[in-house]
């Protein structure tokens, strides 16, 4: 017996055989439309088999008729089970069979409704940037899988509440960017209170990645590595991982204080006597073993690799060759090897502590603009062949090209060039005027 009299044994005798499955069914189907009130109308059975005739005679009775289907009035069996063992009546003996019957649609409203206020949590104040791609990113349903990878992860049920707790714990990061060269692993430590809260194996990693990418490193982060995407915003992945590729580096007289600065120093003047491109580590790089120029010199920058590789053979050369041209002195030329890292910026800021002149040259391409435009926040420069004479020159000359393609970027230091690229809509790789640049070097 229950609390208010009903015999739920007997309800099962009723209700409960599978032969009675249908009705049952139909009546939970009509429970939310009757608003909690009686359940009245007619259900009907096409075709029913001698268990479930049997069965509907057990409940209400013979019918008055014989016929092909099965008709049962439930306003009379809501009688039945009234005068009989369960008092409340028909819609509440089945809940207690069967369980709840939950309104699925207004469920579902009130999940997307929950969603849209999680997803609008990040829009609310937000850079304008940072909410172009957010629109985007949960419109094509992004952090709702987001939030099912770490649903996953840490075993619970996926929902509006683990995406509120991502974008919660992003925000956090986004409020304390950028940073100025601070590890990944710390900054998660320190914000979050997990050092691995931002690896990239992580759903917040990944989502972190997206988000600094379209505030700090000009749009999607698919044309960049996570490093690249990182360094944008000041975050370095590691000591180790944040590198520099530089030519003509000279080592610090005074760096006997540590051996990794003594070992720095060594390295760099080996590899400068053998006109050879050295790789610097972030830790090497502030290690002291690397010496400022003085404020006569000029050291040149490239954002490809083959530039300096190109300079270090043609260095080499010429120095073996008595008859060459004197290169009047040694090049120094640091290559951003796409955006810039932590050890790039770093290594231009130690080399143009005393007054050294920075120049720059890049790709002439939207991303190549952006590239220029981020280093120019962190390091002043003046142009190297950058400027929009030097792109219609190049245009002109019919060197190798390329369509130029997507979203335009500008030239702050040069407006012009931003409007000569769209103008000819070709993009000018630095491989296209590599000879220019290395006769410069080499001057």
């Amino acid at each position: 017996m229950t609390d208010h009299g009903g015999d739920l044994a007997a309800v099962r005798r009723l209700l409960g055989p599978p032969e009675m499955a249908w009705l049952v069914e139909r009546v939970r189907s009509r429970i939310l439309g009757a608003g909690g009130g009686a359940l009245t109308g007619v259900v009907r059975l096409d075709s029913p088999n001698e268990l479930q005739r049997e069965a509907a005679v057990r409940l209400v009775g013979r019918p008055r008729r014989s016929g092909t289907s099965l008709r049962i009035d439930l306003a009379a069996v809501d009688e039945v089970l009234r005068r009989g063992p369960w008092p409340p009546g028909l819609a509440d003996a089945v809940v207690a069979l069967t369980g709840p019957v939950v309104d699925q649609r207004a469920l579902a409203e009130r999940e997307a409704e929950a969603w849209r206020a999680v997803e609008q949590d990040l829009l609310d104040d937000g850079p304008s940037r940072l909410a172009e791609w957010w629109s985007g990113f949960c419109a094509g349903g992004g952090l709702k899988r987001a939030a099912g990878a770490e649903a996953r992860r840490t075993d619970r049920a996926p929902g509006p509440d683990v995406g509120a707790q991502l974008v919660t714990q992003l925000r956090a990061v986004m409020d304390e960017l950028p940073v100025q060269g601070e590890p990944l692993a710390v900054l998660a430590r320190r914000v979050l209170g997990d050092a691995h809260a931002l690896d990239d194996s992580r759903a917040l990693g990944r989502l972190a990645v997206g988000a600094v990418a379209a505030s700090f490193a000009g749009g999607s982060s698919r044309a960049r590595s996570t490093r690249e995407v990182w360094a944008a915003a000041g975050v370095v992945m590691s000591n180790v991982a944040s590198t520099v590729l530089a030519l003509g580096l000279s080592g610090a007289a005074h760096s006997e204080g540590t051996s990794l600065a003594a070992a720095t120093s060594a390295c760099a003047e080996q590899m400068r006597a053998a006109r050879a491109p050295l790789v610097l580590t972030l830790d090497q790089v502030r290690s002291g073993g690397i010496a400022s120029l003085r404020s006569d010199r000029v050291v040149h920058v490239c954002e490809n690799p083959t530039v300096v590789e190109l300079a270090a053979t043609r260095w080499a050369a010429v120095a073996g060759n008595e008859t060459a041209p004197t290169v009047r002195q040694d090049p120094v030329l640091v290559c951003t090897w796409g955006q810039p890292s932590t050890a790039v910026v770093e290594l231009l800021a130690l080399l143009t502590a005393h007054g050294a002149e920075c120049r720059y040259h890049g790709d002439f391409d939207w991303p190549g603009l952006r590239v220029a435009a981020f280093l120019r926040t962190r390091v002043p420069w003046t142009p190297w062949r950058f400027v929009s004479s030097d792109y219609r020159a190049a245009a002109n000359l019919d060197v190798p090209s390329i369509d130029l393609s997507g979203v335009p970027a500008s030239s702050l230091w040069d407006p012009a060039l931003a409007v000569a690229m769209s103008e000819y809509g070709r993009a000018i790789e630095e491989e296209a005027v590599i000879d220019l640049l290395v006769d410069d070097l080499l001057a």
